[in-house]
């Protein structure tokens, strides 16, 4: 290419005399480096590693319009997942929760009344449940929804599942964490892609390079 007229470049480099340095890249002295990360860091959209859903943050006004434009008249369920995937009799939680006034319970997709005598398995997973509210989806039940909301925040550490009656459940994360694998990712900032900085660095090559340091040392 000669000569390009009339077409304003996206992004322009200046030709320019730098000190050699084994370890400069195109990217880093021209700085588009600089100005990818930041790209990525606005613009990218995190996924779950395990599952590949996106992840990403809900405000409790968020929940509630998704909520409400359910089908009318649909029959829900607000559900605080407390435990999801330990193994144990689970009784002290079982037990806060009788104290606390709530009234039933899903443990491992079946519901259960606080006040009946429940004995789990210790050596088995468990995913449990409380049933904050109950509710049909109308008009006039948006306060009582989002306090309800933000009772299950409080008692799941931002996650929440919907039980819709014929319908699959649907479910919500206040924070940077996947609702289903319950992987947690910090929110993407432009030190997520230097290589520079461990902030975004995976466990695994963080582990090598302190291995890799302590051999050669």
């Amino acid at each position: 290419m000669e000569s390009i007229e009339g077409l304003s470049p996206a992004i322009s480099i200046d030709q320019k005399s730098t000190n050699r340095n084994p370890r400069s890249t195109v990217g880093t002295v021209t700085e588009i480096y600089d100005y990818m990360r930041l790209l990525y860091a606005r613009i990218g959209i995190p996924h779950c590693p395990k599952c590949g859903k996106e992840i990403h943050k809900q405000t409790i006004d968020q929940m509630v319009d998704q909520i409400m434009a359910m089908p009318e008249r649909a029959k829900i369920q607000l559900l605080a997942p407390v435990v999801r995937g330990r193994k144990g009799e689970h009784a002290k939680v079982l037990e806060h929760a009788r104290k606390s006034g709530y009234v039933r319970v899903r443990i491992d997709g079946n519901l259960y009344e606080l006040s009946e005598e429940i004995k789990l398995e210790k050596n088995i997973k468990h995913n449990i449940e409380i049933v904050v509210d109950r509710l049909i989806v109308k008009e006039g039940i948006e306060k009582r929804l989002t306090d309800s909301i933000e009772t299950v925040m409080e008692l799941s550490n931002g996650l929440m599942t919907v039980d819709v009656t014929d319908g699959q459940p649907v479910n919500f994360s206040q924070s940077f964490s996947c609702p289903d694998c319950g992987v947690s990712v910090d929110e993407v900032e432009p030190r997520s892609f230097s290589f520079n900085n461990p902030f975004g660095a995976c466990l695994n090559v963080s582990a090598w390079g302190i291995r890799w340091s302590l051999m050669r040392s």
